[in-house]
């Protein structure tokens, strides 16, 4: 394998699929990136066996574009970590790769290195998965709909399939459910599929989710999803992002999203916000971070204590206020990013009872839905 390349485009590709590389693994050529020149492009790849990513870097067809220049054909697998920073540290914007047998001679400017590399037949094959059936999306909507839910996702192991993200399509639309039994997030949009089925419904693993939305492209290029055989494939432009599945049945949460509410407000999130971050500094000292809302028509008061530490005491104007007077107690960081991923003027918190659980959404829409579980507090707590 001989290719010359720019710095700037292996750079990128290694940063891609850097994602996949794993932090510690019993199979040392899993810390690789596997290189192949084929043809006319450098496929690039990386594979914890949970997460795949591959991206091509595609020669131009004008022989003066530094792009990318295949000389000889081959394949190797080099140290991922060593090979980024390697690459980001080269005096210049042209590279040259050499591979002879094992062994990459990498040159830039008047620098050369020599890398130890590993046998690409050694190294785990990505998953084949049908391309048949498909949905098409905007990359920025589905980033919107992991950013809207992933969050909420369980970091606990005990409930795996609360681990993931529920993904549920029912013609023409999109859901994305996550939930850790104490909050609840659902965001859904339309999208568009090639072929009619009635629905596909598949869990996604929260962790793979919060990798694909750091390499999304924050804009309308074109997105296709396809879920078969106990696997996620995820492409966009020369990328192609996978990840297995969470096997076993979500729990219905249809039954727990309150239909009624006994007292509505609309807030302006970014000072709702700030009050909320202010009283979470004693409340980081509790267990559950436990801040409290007297939600009145005049003002909405939020307290927050430490027995060791002291109290705080703020009050927000609502901008609307609807029903009856309440007192509820919630966790605080559950409250705050709810808050912080709703992107509107406005927010409506919906609240039933003291002990039920209350709703956060945009003042002009249905979707996203946040639910959070209240804490439970005695009278004289």
């Amino acid at each position: 394998m001989r290719i010359v390349i720019l710095k700037s485009h292996l750079l990128q590709a290694l940063q891609t699929i850097s994602k996949a590389i794993p932090s510690r693994t019993p199979k040392p050529i899993l810390y690789g990136v596997h290189l192949m020149a084929v043809a006319d492009h450098l496929q690039v790849t990386a594979y914890d066996l949970e997460i795949g990513i591959q991206t091509l870097i595609v020669q131009s067809e004008d022989p003066n574009d530094p792009t990318l220049q295949i000389e000889q054909e081959g394949s190797i697998v080099l140290n991922a970590k060593y090979l980024l920073d390697i690459t980001r540290k080269l005096p210049h914007k042209l590279i040259r790769i050499d591979v002879n047998d094992l062994t990459a001679t990498i040159h830039s400017g008047s620098a050369t290195y020599i890398l130890n590399g590993m046998d690409s037949r050694e190294y785990p094959q990505l998953p084949i998965i049908s391309e048949e059936m498909c949905l098409s999306m905007s990359s920025d909507v589905l980033l919107t709909l992991i950013e809207q839910t992933a969050f909420a996702t369980a970091t606990s192991e005990i409930r795996p399939t609360l681990t993931g993200v529920l993904f549920s399509f029912q013609e023409p639309q999109l859901h994305f459910i996550a939930s850790d039994s104490h909050r609840l997030s659902i965001h859904a949009v339309q999208a568009e599929t090639k072929y009619a089925y009635e629905k596909l419904e598949a869990i996604i693993p929260g962790k793979s989710l919060i990798e694909l939305i750091k390499i999304l492209p924050a804009s309308n290029v074109l997105t296709d999803v396809y879920i078969a055989d106990n696997q996620l494939l995820v492409s966009f432009e020369l990328t192609k992002f996978y990840s297995r599945l969470i096997e076993g049945q979500y729990p219905d949460i249809s039954r727990i999203i309150p239909t009624t509410w006994r007292t509505a407000i609309e807030v302006d999130p970014k000072q709702f916000t700030g009050s909320i971050e202010r009283a979470a500094l004693l409340a980081r000292e509790n267990e559950n971070q436990v801040i409290r809302l007297y939600l009145r028509r005049t003002h909405i008061e939020i307290t927050s204590h430490s027995p060791d530490i002291g109290k705080v005491t703020e009050t927000v104007d609502p901008i609307s206020f609807e029903g009856e007077d309440l007192q509820i107690a919630c966790n605080a960081k559950f409250l705050l990013d709810a808050l912080k991923v709703l992107n509107t003027e406005q927010v409506r918190i919906e609240f039933s009872s003291p002990g039920s659980a209350f709703i956060l959404k945009p003042s002009t829409k249905e979707r996203p839905l946040h639910l959070i579980l209240p804490v439970r507090f005695g009278p004289n707590a």
